[in-house]
């Protein structure tokens, strides 16, 4: 099913040369989103890995990663924590800044979302640097969970992020491609 999965991702997945700078190749995913049983079988294909797993908890990345983090939680009937940008969350958060190639960046998830008896899935669209991926097990690991896994839709394996963050946790994705 996985491979099958990949084979109609890649054929379905839209590549736009030089967006959103020269060299990149961004990968679409609106793309699986506009394809209703290719965006049920990604989130039946993660979800399946999420529950024989037993995760107890979803966390989706701001912003593309909520799509399908969402949709998995939903499936695997567990709660979804969001990973926010700074500002975006009300009350009481938890902070992790991180670096960027032009800059700094924070993201945070509501305290209490998540306790120390829980097994982490994080969720996100594609992994390219790592940057933002290794912020949120940073995030995550301050509350000394159980167990955080990755899951992304997309390795761009050519820009390094999942060897980085697989130097630490286990990554997953549907699709390794180059970005």
């Amino acid at each position: 099913m996985k491979t099958n999965l990949a084979t109609n991702l890649r054929k379905k997945i839209r590549v736009i040369e030089d967006f959103p700078k020269k060299g990149i190749l961004f990968q679409d995913i609106t793309s699986i989103t506009d394809d209703a049983k290719l965006l049920r079988q990604v989130v039946k294909s993660i979800s399946r890995y999420a529950k024989k797993n037993k995760f107890t908890k979803i966390a989706a990345v701001e912003a593309r990663g909520f799509i399908f983090g969402a949709a998995i939680a939903y499936e695997c009937n567990v709660p979804l924590v969001p990973i926010r940008k700074k500002g975006k969350l009300p009350g009481d958060v938890l902070k992790q800044k991180y670096s960027l190639e032009y800059g700094n960046d924070e993201i945070q998830i509501h305290k209490g979302s998540i306790n120390s008896k829980d097994k982490v899935l994080i969720v996100d669209d594609l992994i390219a640097t790592g940057g933002t991926a290794l912020a949120s097990a940073k995030l995550i690991s301050k509350l000394k969970v159980k167990k955080i896994e990755f899951y992304m839709i997309i390795d761009l394996e050519n820009v390094g992020g999942s060897q980085a963050v697989g130097k630490k946790y286990k990554i997953s994705s549907l699709l390794k491609t180059k970005g």
